[in-house]
């Protein structure tokens, strides 16, 4: 009793201060009342013994235990009684742990995987949301949804976007563990690597909408991510981020028949790699039937040293996805390149042994993703080609001509 009447006044006083809310509170208030009141009844009903002492013991224990859990649920969340049972004891009382944001590994996919979502809320929800959500408002902050984390608390603040270092976050949650003012207060912290993730977040600006390929991911904090959540952010291809099916089978061997190879440019993916089997040709109706089988699957398409006329090579702006396309031997014209505008993710054509002159450098400047163009033995000249370097820097130019070395004898 006197035990009782110590915790409900003690409890009473923490409650005004210390940030908790709702109706848990309330209930856990004056349940413990009605227990320090009930224990204080049963100094005297259990001295008489008896029938009427015995229920009365159990009347005191389940409104104890039931007081007892409503402060759980205040102290350390809601989930607290399953957090660390076993998968089968948590699906069996239904609650069963969200891994709808877990997107790691091999089935995350860097461009579309948001930060805060996908890696930070997770986190969050287990370490410091049992403290900080709609009933327990410890400091008045509540993290328990994306749009409170920019409201603050008590104390201000809780980020300042694009100063990680300088946020509250970032210093309370690598406080020492035994510090009063380390977050979470109880039970395991942020690790190393989920606390790298939240500074850089931060310091990205805090966009709760940003995906990783919003921003360059420092090289120690790439590290972090590929060990601890199998998250690799090296660049990847262009074929790695297609989400295309793959073909069928039946599509494949029809395409076979027609004297096309065709071979998947990443196990299991939908991009493939076309060309004319070896020692066969292909004509324009071949080139169209690919067309209409496979326009979005060809990513690698090589159709060298095969006799297409210029309004055949037409049919080239119908493959969304084409990534590389070698034209060499073949009677492509700047025209054909023109034809290749709409194609944003075309990186490198090879023009090799072609009639193209300087023209061509004009229809190349119409490609937007064009990272690499093959001119060797053709009729393109060393001034426009150095001119066309020099507006853009970002393609590399192969013509057999080294400039470096023909700049230094014109100087001479």
């Amino acid at each position: 009793a006197a035990a009782a009447v110590a915790a409900a006044v003690a409890g009473w006083l923490l409650a005004s201060g210390g940030g908790y809310g709702g109706e848990t509170l309330m209930w856990h208030r004056w349940g413990g009342v009605a227990v320090a009141l009930l224990a204080i009844g049963g100094c005297f009903i259990a001295y008489r013994g008896g029938t009427y002492g015995k229920v009365y013991g159990l009347v005191t224990v389940a409104a104890l235990t039931l007081t007892g859990h409503l402060g759980g649920n205040l102290t350390h969340g809601e989930d607290y009684l399953y957090r660390y049972a076993p998968p089968l004891v948590q699906r069996l009382a239904g609650h069963a742990p969200d891994s709808s944001g877990l997107l790691f590994g091999s089935e995350a996919d860097p461009d579309s995987l948001l930060v805060y979502d996908g890696l930070l809320r997770p986190a969050i929800s287990e370490k410091c949301v049992r403290c900080h959500n709609a009933e327990n408002r410890q400091g008045q902050l509540r993290l328990d949804a994306s749009a409170y984390l920019f409201q603050g608390g008590e104390s201000g603040p809780l980020l300042i976007p694009g100063k990680g270092a300088e946020s509250r976050w970032i210093h309370r949650v690598t406080l020492p563990r035994g510090h009063t003012k380390a977050m979470p207060p109880q039970g395991d912290g942020l690790t190393y690597a989920e606390i790298r993730l939240l500074e850089a977040w931060i310091d990205q600006g805090a966009d709760t909408l940003q995906t990783f390929a919003d921003w360059t991911v420092p090289a120690d904090l790439q590290a972090l991510l590929l060990r601890d959540y199998a998250l690799n952010l090296r660049p990847r291809l262009y074929v790695e981020r297609m989400r295309e099916p793959p073909l069928d089978t039946a599509t494949i061997e029809g395409l076979r028949s027609l004297n096309w190879s065709v071979r998947e440019v990443i196990p299991g993916g939908g991009a493939v790699e076309v060309s004319p089997s070896t020692g066969r040709n292909i004509d324009g109706r071949a080139l169209r039937e690919l067309a209409a089988a496979a326009r979005r699957q060809v990513a690698y398409l090589h159709l060298d040293r095969q006799d297409l006329t210029p309004e055949e090579l037409g049919v080239l702006e119908a493959f969304s996805n084409l990534n590389r396309l070698g034209l060499s031997g073949t009677r492509a014209t700047a025209a054909t390149i023109e034809g290749l505008h709409g194609l944003a993710h075309l990186e490198s054509v090879n023009l090799y042994n072609t009639a193209v002159g300087d023209e061509v450098f004009a229809a190349l400047s119409g490609l937007p993703g064009l990272k690499r163009v093959y001119l060797w033995q053709t009729a393109v000249t060393a001034a426009a080609t150095e001119a066309y370097s020099r507006t853009h820097p970002d393609v590399e130019v192969s013509t057999g001509i080294d400039l470096t070395e023909r700049r230094l004898n014109l100087s001479r």
